[in-house]
Formats: structure tokens, C-alpha cells, sequence
């Protein structure tokens, strides 16, 4: 489970947030909004995300606010009038989560640092509406597996985006990407680090009027993989 939490703070920071404005109930997650600290900047990263078949939706926030005040916010948020607290704390990483369920819906908030305020990923998700593991539609290297598959819709397109584990190397997930989607016809446009963050090997191909997009960083031991394809509607 901390491994799938850290490959989706992964996943988020390379994910476009939407606009804020799209922040609604997401149609996958039959869910209350969940509340955030008042004057909050939030943008949804993916209003429709599975993680091993879990509906879920995550936002992202930044606050004013230190860490501790914004999770005091959801531990009063989170209290029952008895004064019982109806939520979690752990540390995962950098970051300090508080996690509460209601009903059928569980909400996770992770947050650390952020300047001279706070960030956060606010998740929220439908344990009871688990489906099975997505299955990963493109090639990847033989031991990988897949930690989140994201369905969107932007400007016309659709796309799929999967998080993967592997226990290769970055240099090596990029070379094997490089051969394999070669032999499958689509073209290398690019390949480069992504600025501020030396880690991460980038690289975008192209087949007809499909885009593939790839981002590979170091995970623990091995690579976490981002793969996102975009198509249109025909295409499908």
C-alpha cells in the first residue's frame, strides 16, 4: 500500500492538473466532495482513476496554511460530537497523511511542505466498488505491473494513462521503451530530462495521430513508469 501511495505522489507530479473548476463529485466516485481548508488552491489531477480496479478521484491543494494547521483542519472536520476522533494519522515519506471513512466512501489526505504553506493530494474513493486490475494495452517490460490506469477526456482526445513498477533501471526502461515502440511503428520525437527534475527521463512517439508519452524516475529499487496515450474518439 506505500508503495502504490508514493508511485501516486509519483503519478501527480506529472500528471496537468485540470482546472479548478472541473472540481465536482467525479462521475466515477458516487462520493460528497471532499472539504478543503478555506482559500485553498485546488485543481483536480484525475476526476477518474482506478488503482487496482478502486474508483478514486484525487485533487490537489496548496494552503497557506502550515501542514500541521491544514491537518488540524480535517481532524476537526473529522471529529464526532462526542469529541471521538473518526480518522487515522500515519507518516508516509515526506508526507503526514490523515485518512477517514463515511459510508462507502474513504477520503486520504497527504501533505507536506509546500514554501512558506502546504501541498497536498486529497484522494477519494469507492473501496466497496473494487473491480480487478486494469490491464496495461501497450508494451512493458516483463516484470512490471500496474499501480494505477487513469481514463480522461481533454480538448477532443482521450486518453490512458498507467503507473508501472519495474525493478530495471531508468536507462534501461528507456532503451527497452525505445526498441520495442520502435518495432511497433511508432516514432521518438523527443527524449530528454524534464526540467527540475534531473531524475526523470522523458520522451514522447507518435503513430498516425496517436501520442504516447513516457516518464521514467528512479522508485525504491527499480523505476516507476508513467505510459499516457492519447487518441481520438474514432481511434478507440
Amino acid at each position: 500500500m506505500q508503495l502504490r501511495m508514493r508511485a501516486l505522489a509519483v503519478l501527480c507530479m506529472v500528471l496537468a492538473p485540470l482546472p479548478a473548476a472541473a472540481l465536482q463529485t467525479p462521475p466515477a466516485v458516487r462520493c460528497r466532495a471532499v472539504p478543503v481548508p478555506p482559500h485553498s488552491d485546488v485543481a483536480v489531477v484525475a476526476p477518474r482513476i482506478a488503482i487496482n480496479g478502486l474508483p478514486m478521484a484525487i485533487v490537489a491543494a496548496h494552503s497557506a496554511l502550515a501542514p500541521q494547521s491544514f491537518l488540524r483542519f480535517y481532524a476537526t472536520a473529522w471529529t464526532a460530537p462526542d469529541g471521538h476522533p473518526v480518522y487515522i494519522r500515519y507518516p508516509l515519506g515526506p508526507w503526514q497523511v490523515i485518512a477517514h471513512a463515511a459510508g462507502r466512501c474513504f477520503y486520504t489526505v497527504q501533505v507536506k511542505a509546500a514554501g512558506t504553506g502546504s501541498g497536498a493530494l486529497i484522494g477519494v474513493s469507492e473501496p466497496g466498488r473494487a473491480t480487478g486490475t486494469q490491464v496495461l494495452d501497450v508494451t512493458a517490460p516483463g516484470d512490471a505491473r500496474v499501480l494505477t490506469h487513469m481514463v480522461s477526456a481533454d480538448g477532443g482526445k482521450l486518453g490512458d494513462t498507467w503507473l508501472l513498477y519495474t525493478a530495471n533501471p531508468p536507462a534501461a526502461v528507456a532503451g527497452f521503451y525505445a526498441q520495442r515502440l520502435r518495432a511497433r511503428g511508432w516514432v521518438r520525437v523527443s527524449q530528454h530530462a524534464l526540467p527540475g527534475h534531473a531524475a526523470l527521463i522523458g520522451a514522447m512517439y507518435q503513430k498516425g495521430t496517436r501520442n504516447l508519452g513516457l516518464v521514467v524516475q528512479p522508485l525504491r529499487a527499480g523505476s516507476a513508469i508513467t505510459l499516457t496515450v492519447e487518441s481520438h474518439p474514432e481511434e478507440r
